[in-house]
């Protein structure tokens, strides 16, 4: 089945799985453009500023994250979308970053995957809103 991942769940995955496993649970997925970047933020904070990750696993998580990146379909959000999004941010009290995953799930149908509770409580108002688990466990 298809999904959209947010970056949290993408983090989560690329954590407890390995590269080739991750690939293939993912390959009919889609991330956001976005993801990329929030990924790159996640390791760095949790590498630079809480120290929660060893330079050793710091590169061994990036390599893993950029294999992945590599592999999986994005979504592009056309610059219409920019009022839209902002309207979702603005109902539910989401960043604009996490109201594009729902604006995004929105307009392609897919189920969000998402680890962060905020956001999947929001989420499903207008979207199928699913666990990270529904990836791990296949």
């Amino acid at each position: 089945m298809k999904y959209l991942l947010d970056a949290s769940a993408f983090m989560l995955l690329i954590k407890n799985a390995d590269v080739e496993s991750t690939v293939e649970r993912l390959q009919d997925s889609l991330i956001l453009d976005l993801t990329f970047y929030e990924v790159g933020n996640a390791i760095w904070k949790e590498s630079t500023l809480t120290k929660f990750l060893t330079p050793k696993e710091t590169e061994k998580l990036g390599t893993m994250a950029q294999t992945v990146l590599a592999k999986i379909n994005r979504v592009t959000t056309e610059a219409e979308a920019f009022q839209k999004i902002l309207e979702i941010a603005q109902s539910e009290k989401l960043s604009y970053y996490d109201s594009s995953y729902v604006y995004s799930a929105k307009e392609t149908g897919l189920p969000l995957i998402t680890g962060d509770m905020e956001l999947g409580t929001k989420a499903r108002k207008y979207v199928d809103v699913r666990p990270v688990a529904t990836l791990l466990s296949h």
